[in-house]
């Protein structure tokens, strides 16, 4: 379909004069093309995202002289890429739709889930494993001499062409997304039959079973250079990454090392090693953050990258002496994931319209709570996606830096050479801001500069440790700060906590207990007047399937509460009152809870209520 057909298609269906569709269709591309062209990615929620995709200078075969190379310039070139709601719509239609006609004008190329495929061994081998990866395309099915392959990028001639010299086969080309590429690529090798084997070859290694200093420490270096560390490290990432972990977890006990992952903020146990390979993990680890070999006594930090399927995936190291070994704890910040924003993020009603308000103000300050892990960083992102303009200069100071945007001034507090948030902030003043996203208020001196930074002038993002909302105002008091000062400066505080969602492929109606249910009507039947009420009151479950693993879980959602600064609110924090009068006045004035938000979430079955239960019970 080319654009005169679209025209045509949405004028026939919805009887708009064709001049006028083809304006907004102009109006529309061309602030695409701006916006890219100005390095930021166009999201429309719910749809998918527009982005700019950088193509190096290839070197590719002729396709009209097989023996001939030739070189692809370097070039941009604009991509769409669907939202997994509109692709799971999509699915539930049951019904292939050409999503590469939103990209191309002049390509009939169309949509396949490869989501629930498992791809026959015989097929998988006609295109060997080093080359899929590297050329990001998998085979599908073969028939009658044509060979169905599937691709995220069907412009790629280089990997065409290397599969169809690989294959002599006709190609039939289909478009799918990262996340199904992968699902494919995995069945290559078990990840778990891989790490099997790399262990088992450990285990028959003599080296590995020292009975002197000097022999250890020849079997770590033996080890190291004979690359069975880095075989071991290699796939122990590469399939946190393909499960979704948020953490690697490599924990040394008196005779054993256990490896677990944090998969939806609980850990799993993956796989037990061999307690005398420690030390050569440990070691392969930390060249690769770039930390002391040597030092064994002392926590180090450190980050390294790498690139998994053309995605880029950042792991940011933590080491821990401990009485049996050094822990290794590895935080993964995938960079494929993009940035959620604020419509994605699971704010609603009210608390989403208290946030949206209060970030379009000319200064104040927005602080978001919670605990570790509990998505804060990922919330001022999704603010910072509202405030994105090139007018407005954005500087933040975070510890880590986890997500990098090309538009935004970003810094990394390094304590040890004593540059810390309150020398950052000092600094940042002089930039001539006017958003300042601080990673974390820890101290007073911190908290200072950043009220004295919202009260001239500026918009100030931040965050604090508490359990909810309103205990931040105590928390800043506790600091130091002087109550007329956070009166002047706060304007909204957003509590939250990560809940597991449902797994779509295996969601079913479920009955709680009658101690649940009776408490989950309770806290319906305490929302205020001017929140909607849900008409019938069922709750859901994953029963389980291989999708989620057995676990009947699969990603995660936010659940909020947020209030903001009123004048009936400033006069119990000119009294200094505690958290729990700041937080009955906010129930009293409309605030949906943290545990009410997760009820609601429960009732539409996008969580469970020992989800709920789990995250919010004191």
């Amino acid at each position: 379909m080319n654009s005169t057909d679209l025209i045509k298609e949405i004028s026939d269906k919805t009887g708009i004069n064709r001049d006028r569709i083809k304006l907004a269709l102009d109006s529309f591309q061309k602030t695409v093309s701006d916006e890219l062209a100005a390095g930021r990615e166009v999201q429309i929620p719910g749809f998918g995202n527009f982005v700019i995709v950088s193509y190096p200078e290839r070197t590719v075969l002729n396709p009209r002289n097989p023996e001939e190379k030739i070189t692809a310039p370097a070039q941009n070139v604009a991509k769409f890429r669907p939202h997994k709601d509109f692709t799971m719509e999509m699915r539930n239609k049951d019904k292939e739709i050409n999503l590469s006609d939103l990209s191309s004008a002049d390509s009939d190329i169309s949509y396949i889930d490869l989501s629930k495929l498992t791809v026959n061994k015989k097929i998988l081998g006609l295109i060997p494993e080093h080359i899929a990866r590297h050329y990001q395309i998998v085979p599908v099915e073969e028939k009658n001499g044509t060979l169905t392959v599937a691709m995220i990028d069907p412009e790629d001639q280089e990997a065409l062409e290397v599969v169809k010299k690989k294959t002599g086969k006709i190609l039939n080309l289909k478009i799918c997304t990262s996340a199904d590429l992968n699902h494919v690529l995995d069945q290559y090798t078990g990840q778990s039959e891989e790490m099997k084997e790399i262990v088992a070859s450990v285990g028959d290694d003599e080296v590995l079973k020292p009975t002197k200093d000097q022999e250890q420490k020849a079997a770590k270096e033996d080890l190291v250079e004979t690359a069975l560390a880095a075989k071991i490290v290699q796939s122990l990432v590469r399939r946190a990454v393909s499960e979704g972990a948020s953490d690697i977890h490599i924990e040394p006990t008196e005779e054993e090392t256990i490896v677990r992952f944090r998969v939806d903020g609980v850990l799993r146990k993956i796989i037990t090693l061999p307690r005398e390979i420690l030390p050569a993990i440990v070691s392969r680890i930390k060249i690769m953050s770039d930390l002391k070999i040597d030092e064994t006594r002392l926590p180090q930090d450190g980050r390294f990258q790498l690139s998994f399927d053309s995605a880029d995936v950042d792991f940011r190291v933590s080491t821990f002496p401990t009485v049996n070994g050094e822990k290794i704890v590895a935080r993964i910040l995938n960079k494929s994931a993009g940035i959620i924003n604020l419509e994605q993020l699971g704010l609603r009603g009210s608390a989403f319209k208290i946030v949206t308000d209060n970030i379009h103000k000319s200064h104040g300050m927005i602080l978001v709570t919670g605990p570790t892990g509990s998505g804060k960083t990922t919330t001022l992102y999704a603010v910072l996606q509202k405030l994105l303009n090139v007018a407005v200069n954005i500087v933040t100071l975070e510890d880590p830096v986890e997500y990098r945007i090309a538009t935004i001034n970003q810094a990394q507090v390094n304590p040890t050479i004593d540059f810390t948030f309150a020398k950052g902030l000092r600094s940042i003043l002089r930039q001539d801001p006017d958003v300042i996203m601080i990673g974390e208020i820890r101290d007073k001196e911190t908290a200072e500069m950043a009220i004295n930074s919202a009260l001239t002038g500026h918009i100030v993002l931040s965050t604090l440790h508490t359990n909810d909302a309103a205990g931040a105002v105590p928390r800043l008091l506790d600091m130091g700060i002087e109550p007329f000062l956070i009166n002047s400066s706060a304007n909204a505080v957003v509590a939250q906590r990560l809940c597991r969602k449902i797994c779509d492929d295996c969601r079913e109606a479920f009955t709680p207990d009658e101690a649940s249910l009776n408490e989950a009507n309770q806290a319906i039947k305490e929302l205020s007047a001017a929140e909607p009420k849900p008409e019938k009151v069922q709750f859901f479950h994953g029963k389980g399937c291989t999708n989620c693993g057995g676990t009947g879980y699969k990603g995660r959602v936010g659940i909020y509460e947020v209030f903001e600064l009123n004048n009936e609110m400033k006069k119990l924090v000119a009294e200094r009152a505690s958290g729990s009068q700041l937080n009955d006045l906010a129930r009293k004035d409309g605030m949906v809870s943290m545990r009410q938000d997760g009820i609601l979430k429960a009732i539409e079955g996008i969580t469970t209520l020992e989800e709920v239960w789990r995250v919010t019970k004191d």
